[in-house]
């Protein structure tokens, strides 16, 4: 059924942060200690080298983090120069970086802009109040001035595709603050807007202080930022995603139609159309070359695997895109059931050729995603 593909997507893991914000589940290293950063880019550019002949022209690349933008710019330069020297690139490519405002110079500006095109500014609040609660580590900047900053010195260096990351349901926010949070947002000259709900995390800061979330008001807000950007330019194109007309983020877009992609650094994910794994962390797990921890299932889960992220986006299925990823396999070939029951419930419609969440699919994604488990 499931065969193994050529990777056409690259994700690589800066690990390194300032210091760790209180709701942040994401493997990161609270310092950025020379000698370890070194070690780091030396394994990275030898993975490259291994892994560089498993990939056709790569339609995307997307630096995670961590801060991407906490590389020091001669280290931010080395690392794009052996992308360069090691991989071939599509005519279109589009080249992600996530970017604290914060941490984001003149040099740095300059360095991105000869490589990158498209910038995700991690913002999750514009409120002094929310960032404090939430362990942002920049208590007394002025955020807008910041992010405005920000923006000013990647568009003075041609990154004009820059999307902003925000988080509601924090805690104490009601419905009015988070819209106060969508305009503000909407006031910058952005063409992208991911929205995530607080998730309290096991084993995070925040988790030991909150317990008690309220879904309801989490449905209001995931409501809200619906129709509020829908009416400013901004239609929903993926469960937490926004965008301008021509901007989605296409590294996320081909992950969820099911892509292939290779993960490089600490707690990557790879997959090649069949399965999937995760190099180790932490750092020194990493450095010292110990084996990525391999997902290897079923043809028929990883199928519904596949097949539920791409029921995330708006868009849904088109039968010529999932056969592409599927072998040749129909969906209705393998769920007629399961699609039929859910279109009766009102979590799926479908037009033509192509299947496609309803808004209250997207809503209740949870309940329609285990139908297919």
């Amino acid at each position: 059924m499931l065969e193994k593909r050529p990777f056409t997507e690259l994700y690589i893991h800066i690990p390194f942060c300032a210091g760790k914000c209180d709701y942040c589940a994401f493997y990161s290293e609270g310092k950025m200690e020379k000698m370890f950063l070194q070690k780091y880019m030396e394994k990275l550019f030898s993975d490259m080298e291994k892994e560089a002949s498993s990939c056709l022209p790569l339609r995307s690349i997307y630096f995670g983090g961590g801060t991407p933008t906490l590389l020091p710019p001669e280290e931010m330069n080395r690392l794009f120069q052996n992308i360069r020297k090691n991989f071939t690139f599509e005519k279109d490519i589009e080249i992600s970086m996530e970017c604290n405002p914060v941490s984001l110079t003149e040099e740095k500006a300059a360095v991105m802009g000869a490589f990158i095109n498209r910038v995700s500014m991690g913002i999750q609040s514009f409120s002094s109040l929310f960032r404090k609660r939430i362990g942002r580590r920049d208590q007394g900047k002025n955020i807008e001035e910041t992010v405005e900053k920000a923006i000013a010195l990647l568009k003075k260096n041609s990154i004009y595709n820059i999307g902003f990351d925000l988080i509601y349901l924090l805690p104490g926010q009601s419905l009015i603050d988070w819209e106060q949070e969508l305009r503000k947002a909407l006031a910058f000259e952005i063409t992208h807007l991911s929205c995530y709900s607080l998730i309290l995390e096991e084993g995070t800061l925040l988790a030991g202080k909150y317990q008690e979330q309220d879904e309801d008001l989490s449905a209001d807000m995931w409501e809200m930022a619906g129709a509020v950007l829908s009416e400013n330019g901004f239609p929903r194109y993926e469960i937490s995603n926004y965008a301008q007309m021509g901007y989605h983020c296409r590294h996320n877009d081909n992950i969820w139609k099911g892509a292939s992609y290779l993960g490089l650094g600490p707690s990557a994910c790879s997959f090649n159309g069949k399965d999937r794994w995760t190099q180790s962390s932490p750092l020194a797990d990493f450095l010292a070359g110990k084996e990525a921890e391999k997902d290897v299932i079923g043809d028929r889960e990883r199928l519904a695997e596949m097949f539920i992220m791409g029921l995330r986006k708006v868009a849904g299925w088109t039968k010529t895109d999932w056969e592409n990823v599927s072998g040749g396999l129909s969906f209705l070939s393998l769920w007629k059931e399961t699609i039929e029951k859910n279109i009766r419930l009102g979590l799926l419609q479908q037009k033509g050729n192509t299947l496609a969440p309803t808004e209250k699919g997207l809503e209740y994604w949870n309940d329609l995603a285990e139908s297919f488990i």
